[in-house]
C-alpha cells in the first residue's frame, strides 16, 4: 500500500474543515503515515532492507546539523536596588555631620588639593591660611570643615595643621578616623623666598 504526500494533506484538509479541534490529532496522524510509507512499512519485498536504515540514518544526522542554534534572549541589567558591580565593597562611606547644610567653599576641593600658606601661631587662638587651586586663599581655624570628605581641621601646629577624616568601614560597621597632617612648604618649595 502505497501513500501519497498529497494524499495524506488532502485528507487533513478536509479533516479540518469539518472539525477544526482536530487539527493537531490529523497532523500527528499525517506524520506516523509518513514515517511508516517512508519506512518501507507495507511496500512490497517482504525482506527487511538495509538500504533505507542508512538513509533514515543520515536523514537523521543532517536534520541534527541543520537543527537552528537556540535563540538567545536579549538581557538587559537593572541595576535599580542592587549595589554597583564595579564600587569596591572595601570602600569606605564618609560620615558627615548630622546638621551637614550646604557645602562651604573649603569643601569645593579634595584635601591635596590645598596649599598650606602661612600659620599664625598664638597662644589664644592659632589660624592658618590655605590657598586653594583657583588661587584664593581662606583662614582656617581649629573646627573648620575643609575638604570633600567631611575633614575637619582639628589640630594647628607651628609647621602643620591636622585635618581629620572620620570613615564608616562598611563591613565591619566601625568607625575609622584618619587624621591627615598638611604641612607648610619648605624653602625650596616655596620658591627660595626668605
Amino acid at each position: 500500500m502505497e501513500v501519497s504526500r498529497r494524499a495524506v494533506a488532502e485528507v487533513s484538509r478536509a479533516a479540518r474543515a469539518r472539525v477544526p479541534g482536530l487539527r493537531a490529532g490529523f497532523g500527528l496522524i499525517s506524520v506516523l503515515v509518513l514515517s511508516w510509507g517512508c519506512a518501507g512499512g507495507g511496500g512490497e519485498g517482504g525482506g527487511e532492507d538495509v538500504a533505507p536504515k542508512k538513509r533514515r540514518a543520515e536523514v537523521d544526522k543532517a536534520a541534527e546539523a541543520s537543527a537552528a542554534p537556540p535563540v538567545a534572549e536579549d538581557y538587559s541589567y537593572n541595576p535599580i536596588g542592587k549595589r554597583d558591580p564595579f564600587r569596591s565593597f572595601i570602600a569606605r562611606d564618609v560620615v558627615a555631620p548630622l546638621d551637614a547644610g550646604e557645602l562651604g567653599p573649603l569643601q569645593m576641593w579634595e584635601l591635596d588639593q590645598f596649599r598650606l600658606v602661612a600659620i599664625v601661631w598664638g597662644q589664644d587662638r592659632s589660624t592658618a591660611m590655605v590657598q586653594d587651586p583657583e588661587g584664593i586663599g581662606h583662614v582656617v581655624e581649629v573646627g573648620t570643615l575643609i575638604g570633600k570628605n567631611w575633614g575637619r581641621v582639628t589640630q594647628i601646629r607651628a609647621e602643620e595643621l591636622v585635618v581629620t577624616e572620620e570613615y564608616r568601614d562598611e563591613i565591619e560597621n566601625r568607625l575609622i578616623v584618619n587624621e591627615i597632617p598638611v604641612k607648610l612648604p619648605s624653602q625650596e618649595q616655596a620658591g627660595g623666598r626668605g
